[in-house]
């Protein structure tokens, strides 16, 4: 077990029950966050955006009237290129409808942070010294910490930020393992260890607002919710164009595409930068979600996926929009590719395992899930045939499909910059592109390489 050079004595209990000793740190501030996009009010400026936003929707229901007939020349790619443009239209319609909950302050379960971790020195003592600041009872709060086989400093920041926060929270303690067992055996760990109502599971590069837990807590309040999703903002932002990019994209993915599914309760996948989840139901499948196996391999990444999917199958999942926390993304264009082709892969196996289920869920969210699901594996086919061998076919550009193409980017970009206001969200255009025509064809790849279980960016 690893101790460091003592100077005060803490009151820091180990998980094998030792009392060790710690430097005393004077606590430290949270790092400022950058400005959270939040929605503005209506102003004069948002003409513009909004007009775009409506008549880039008008244009495109217009385009498919004058082409219906050409619809039934052939049917896939004609039934394809109405669901995709039913199904994108829908999600903006589904997260307006989706409200969010009030506060009830009669209402405060218990919560456990579990946070494990390996190799995170720069970002673990940040990601500890939040717990510090939440807005939310003392007494109600726990802290687990796992150190997964690091071999840089990330135990000794997790020490020095553990005694940082000893006043701020009732309890502290550190699970240390000298070999790495991966980011799934960790969260089971804590989960095991955890004594409170509500575990949140946060990621080692996650940092949350003070109010952040008692919004997620709030929806508990509801017997049939078993798991909730926060809302989270890239914390690297303004790094380079490939962060910022991110940024629009996870802001997008939240506040339209997660909302969406949470007017249903069928949120498909609570993030592990920040996610609650009741015990009690955890606790009905927690061992086989720890040795869930698929194709006769172990599962060991898309952990946060195929806990979310192990809920919902008896539960609902949720999205709490006022919940928020900031996380680091990649910043180099091979570690974002490599995460992406991680998380294909992920959603490929439990997209299959869902499908054996969502059929019992709400129709419309049953509906919504299985189109996606189809829109997903045929987008490199109708691509392949609208770009190459239909102009190769019929000496005819692929005109209205880029056009359709581009608006609904335009829909995207004119949204950001409706809820956010005048930032750089032409990258919105930008990012939907890239992840629409570039990253798509990492799909079929992944669904090739399954088997293949390795964490890919560690």
């Amino acid at each position: 077990m690893s101790t460091l050079s003592p100077s005060v004595t803490t009151r820091r209990i180990t998980s094998q029950g030792l009392r060790i000793t710690v430097p005393r740190v004077d606590p430290q501030p949270p790092l400022k966050n950058l400005p959270y996009p939040e929605k503005k009010r209506f102003a004069l400026d948002d003409m513009g955006p909004l007009f775009l936003f409506f008549i880039s929707l008008y244009v495109i229901l217009l385009l498919k009237m004058i082409t219906f007939q050409s619809l039934y020349d052939n049917i896939f790619f004609g039934f394809y290129s109405l669901l995709i443009t039913t199904y994108i239209l829908s999600r903006f319609v589904f997260a307006y409808l989706k409200k969010p909950i009030p506060y009830d302050e009669g209402y405060e379960p218990s919560v456990t942070f579990v946070v494990p971790a390996m190799n995170e020195e720069d970002n673990i003592a940040e990601t500890i010294r939040r717990f510090a600041h939440v807005d939310y009872p003392r007494e109600k709060l726990e802290v687990i910490l796992i150190n997964d086989g690091s071999t840089d400093g990330t135990l000794k920041e997790m020490w020095h930020a553990a005694d940082e926060i000893c006043d701020a929270v009732r309890r502290v303690e550190i699970v240390e393992w000298d070999k790495n067992k991966g980011k799934r055996h960790g969260m089971a760990a804590g989960a095991l260890k955890a004594k409170n109502d509500i575990i949140i599971f946060v990621d080692s590069d996650s940092f949350l607002e003070p109010d952040c837990v008692k919004h997620l807590t709030k929806y508990f309040s509801d017997p049939n919710v078993g798991a909730v999703s926060g809302h989270t903002d890239v914390f690297n932002r303004d790094t380079n164009i490939l962060t910022q990019m991110q940024a629009i994209r996870y802001y997008i993915s939240f506040k339209v595409y997660k909302a969406a599914e949470s007017a249903f309760g069928t949120v498909t996948c609570c993030p592990g930068c920040c996610s609650a989840y009741r015990r009690t139901y955890l606790m009905e499948f927690l061992n086989d979600w720890l040795n869930q196996k698929f194709m006769g391999a172990r599962c060991t990444f898309g952990d946060d996926r195929s806990l979310t999917n192990f809920m919902i199958r008896k539960y609902l999942a949720v999205y709490s929009e006022e919940a928020k926390a900031h996380t680091v993304v990649p910043d180099t264009f091979g570690k974002y590719v490599k995460q992406q082709q991680r998380w294909k892969k992920s959603w490929i196996r439990e997209t299959f395992i869902a499908s054996g289920f969502m059929w019992k869920k709400n129709p419309i969210a049953a509906l919504s899930f299985y189109s996606y699901a189809l829109l997903a594996f045929a987008s490199p086919i109708v691509f392949f045939r609208a770009m190459i061998w239909h102009p190769i076919t019929t000496q005819n550009l692929p005109i209205v499909y880029l056009l359709g193409l581009f608006l609904m980017l335009i829909i995207h970009g004119a949204y950001y910059r409706l809820q956010v206001g005048p930032r750089t969200w032409f990258l919105a255009i930008c990012s939907f592109w890239f992840n629409s025509v570039v990253l798509m064809w990492q799909l079929p790849w992944a669904l090739v390489t399954m088997n293949d279980t390795r964490w890919g960016t560690r």
